[in-house]
């Protein structure tokens, strides 16, 4: 009896290898896509999440057009482990105190949110807001573009600092929406630690969903309106401009350092 050759079939290879060329090639097709989508709205970066209104059109829209260039690049390419990772990597001791920093300060953004006074109207749309960025920017920026520089054979020091590093330099397109340079330059650092949290959560648990889930929830509180914007300023403002980037820059540079002769994987 001939053999089936649909298991052959279900193992087909990548359409194209994987490479650090190509996830790049990919991040600026996503930027441009999200960048054009939110600038010819003509609404403010500063105002997006002010109405409802906004939030689909300046954050929904182009989040959706965006996460559609991914998911078509990764039907095509056939690019494989960009959801899970291959084997598991040691997990130095900072990089789980940096994750459990990053979660409770996601809560205390929650805490402070004026839930008494948020519409219905309001929250759907920031809810699917924060779930395309949580899958949109992770499924780039530590999906693609980190199976992108693993491919090339750089160390895993390499991957964890360029995933974050380019993570960061994205905000810029925050320039084209209309924030001011001072806030933008401020995105770009924070973003880039807040990035080696998020790496952290991919290398902890060995999968995608879990940093997913994080950046998701994370946004969502940032996007909400506080109900005491003085107090909330001063906790918040704690753990977003101190505690959390300075344990990021931490598990950026544990990795740098101790994973400086690490093969990635591929």
């Amino acid at each position: 009896m001939p053999q089936s050759n649909a298991p052959a079939a279900l193992e087909r290879g990548p359409r194209i290898a994987p490479s650090t060329g190509s996830a790049l090639l990919v991040v600026v097709a996503y930027a441009v896509v999200f960048t054009v989508a939110a600038a010819t709205s003509g609404i403010p970066y500063t105002e997006w999440f002010d109405t409802p209104a906004n939030v689909w059109r300046t954050a929904v829209l182009p989040l959706a057009a965006g996460t559609i260039v991914l998911v078509a690049f990764l039907g095509w390419s056939r690019w494989n482990n960009i959801f899970r990772d291959r084997e598991r990597l040691r997990v130095p001791a900072v990089l789980w105190i940096a994750v459990g920093a990053f979660l409770i300060g996601t809560v205390l953004h929650f805490v402070f949110v004026d839930w008494a006074g948020l519409g219905i109207n309001l929250l759907i749309p920031v809810l699917v807001a924060g779930l395309l960025v949580g899958f949109a920017e992770e499924t780039l920026f530590r999906g693609i573009l980190l199976r992108g520089l693993r491919a090339d054979g750089r160390t895993e020091a390499t991957v964890a600092v360029g995933t974050s590093v380019v993570f960061g330099v994205f905000h810029l397109t925050n320039l084209i929406t209309g924030s001011p340079a001072p806030a933008v330059l401020n995105q770009v650092l924070l973003a880039t630690l807040t990035g080696a949290i998020l790496y952290s959560f991919r290398r902890i648990s060995g999968l995608l969903l879990p940093a997913m889930v994080a950046h998701g929830l994370w946004d969502i509180s940032l996007f909400l309106p506080v109900a005491d914007p003085t107090a909330a300023s001063s906790v918040i403002g704690l753990a977003l401009l101190v505690v959390i980037p300075a344990l990021g820059l931490m598990a950026l540079v544990t990795v740098a350092v101790g994973d400086r002769a690490t093969p990635s994987m591929a």
